[in-house]
């Protein structure tokens, strides 16, 4: 099996060079086997990881050549995937991801769609940087995604009770149409 280096990073896999050089920054700081005297092998065995994560995810080509090999992974929700990280980071690294994308789209030329991925960015933060929205997001988005997604096997979905209320109404109006011209 095939090691998933965005999870190492704590990233989505649409995540952008900036972002995955703040989440290496932060990782690296943490992890650093300085900090971690009592536990040296453990942290030199995440310093390594976290090394062979970025140089491959850093590097074009090699970022190509894995996501290729790996296959393509769905994070969790919108604001996740604006700031490009996973659903199950801290907030340290939301806030890595937030200043190495605002600072990126801060310091390019202005036009319409810098301007909106500010706004994107900006929501998104603000929605996940506080622990109570954030909680109140995820929620949304787990009760969205229950209820929308498609269920195998027997069973009435609410896609399916949608079409059949539908259905049944313009059946109903056809009747009511047909009976009243009729006369």
């Amino acid at each position: 099996m095939i090691k998933d280096y965005y999870r190492v990073l704590g990233l989505a896999d649409n995540a952008e060079d900036v972002v995955m050089r703040a989440a290496f920054k932060l990782l690296a700081h943490r992890y650093h086997p300085d900090k971690w005297l009592e536990e040296q092998k453990t942290a030199n065995r995440m310093m390594a990881e976290i090394n062979e994560a970025y140089s491959t995810l850093s590097d074009s080509l090699l970022k190509v050549a894995y996501d290729q090999k790996r296959g393509t992974y769905e994070s969790g929700s919108d604001f996740y995937r604006i700031l490009g990280v996973l659903d199950n980071v801290d907030v340290q690294m939301i806030h890595a991801a937030y200043r190495a994308l605002s600072r990126k789209y801060r310091n390019s030329p202005s036009h319409n769609l810098t301007e909106k991925r500010l706004i994107e960015i900006d929501q998104a933060y603000q929605v996940l940087a506080d622990p109570v929205k954030r909680r109140a997001y995820d929620i949304k988005q787990k009760t969205a995604s229950y209820l929308f997604r498609s269920r195998q096997g027997p069973g009435l979905s609410l896609w399916k009770v949608y079409l059949v209320y539908n259905l049944a109404f313009y059946i109903f109006m056809a009747v009511i149409f047909v009976l009243v011209w009729v006369k």
